[in-house]
């Protein structure tokens, strides 16, 4: 690494993850009378994108360094797109694990989807801001500048905590485990590539295909409904557990049933974990001649460099508060 290369500090990094926390804050009530499409775009570019951009050209600092704006082989795409795609069911599974604390805890989940209409410009929108300027907007501040900052203290503490913060930051207590773990994910694959475009295109990867998931869901539900056939889709998978007629059956064959349930879930998260796993060894392969410019420097952490951190994750913890009241007083 270059000695006149200057990367952001911890302070840098707290400080923008709490300005960017309170700016969400302060401006979502104004922004969801906007509609999901504009208050999304506004959230993206103005809210999460332009304290970095404004923080690394007022500073002075090599944008391009700093962000890791290096080129990608077009194989390492390809890896990266299975490596996301076998590790969607994982993080479904955490995301699993996480509804069950919340129903154990509020005794319901509450489920949100992405409004997506049938129509084509609308869906060309939803993947415009759920892939694209997600992908663009976020990762320039978490894996382009706070993962950063956070690296010279060790780059496993960088990614771990980035990833932390990357899934509070969402304020959705509910996806909170799967969220954590794609940012990870993510962080790792920035880091292996040396390259902020590894991470970009990781995370359109998910959101596009989540979101071609939700959009054929809403097709299925359809047709279904269209045949008097009632999908179920608008309940979490407890309740759809709990619904299912396992007591108007013989205790042998509901046991049987429900056995089967839970056997095919394991195979389909063995089926994809093999995949996952074959696909990380490729990118780790594929990847193991990368220079990574980082310097883990050992700097003692000072207590401001911690307090900068304390707004935003205040905001954070005030709205799962919000968010736990609604549990408990809604209907």
């Amino acid at each position: 690494m270059e000695k006149d290369f200057k990367n952001p500090s911890l302070i840098h990094a707290g400080a923008l993850y709490s300005i960017c926390a309170c700016l969400f804050f302060f401006a979502s009530t104004y922004l969801q009378k906007l509609g999901f499409y504009t208050g999304n775009l506004i959230v993206q570019f103005i809210v999460i994108l332009l304290p970095p951009v404004l923080f690394l050209v007022l500073f002075k600092f090599d944008v391009k360094k700093v962000l890791r704006l290096n080129k990608i082989k077009l194989k390492t795409f390809f890896i990266i797109f299975f490596l996301i795609t076998s590790a969607m069911p994982l993080v479904g599974v955490f995301n699993i694990l996480n509804h069950l604390l919340v129903k154990t805890i509020f005794g319901k989940v509450q489920l949100f989807q992405i409004p997506v209409e049938d129509n084509l410009p609308s869906v060309l929108i939803s993947f415009f801001i759920v892939g694209v300027a997600a992908g663009i907007c976020e990762e320039v501040l978490f894996r382009g500048v706070i993962q950063r900052g956070l690296e010279r203290y060790g780059i496993k503490k960088a990614i771990i905590i980035t990833a932390l913060l990357f899934g509070l930051m969402h304020l959705d207590f509910q996806r909170l485990f799967g969220t954590f773990l794609l940012g990870a994910l993510i962080g790792f694959i920035v880091y292996r590539t040396n390259s902020l475009y590894g991470g970009i295109f990781a995370h359109f990867a998910n959101n596009s295909i989540a979101l071609l998931l939700t959009l054929f869901s809403l097709k299925a539900e359809e047709f279904l409904e269209g045949r008097g056939v009632s999908s179920g889709t608008d309940t979490d998978i407890f309740s759809q557990l709990e619904n299912m007629p396992f007591e108007n059956m013989p205790i042998d064959v509901s046991a049987v049933k429900l056995i089967g349930i839970i056997i095919g879930f394991l195979m389909v998260i063995v089926f994809f974990g093999a995949i996952f796993g074959f696909s990380m060894y490729l990118f780790i392969r594929n990847t193991s001649e990368t220079k990574v410019d980082i310097v883990e420097e050992k700097e003692p952490i000072k207590p401001m460099d911690i307090v900068v951190f304390v707004p935003g994750l205040l905001i954070v913890i005030i709205t799962y508060i919000i968010q736990g009241y609604g549990f408990i007083f809604s209907s």
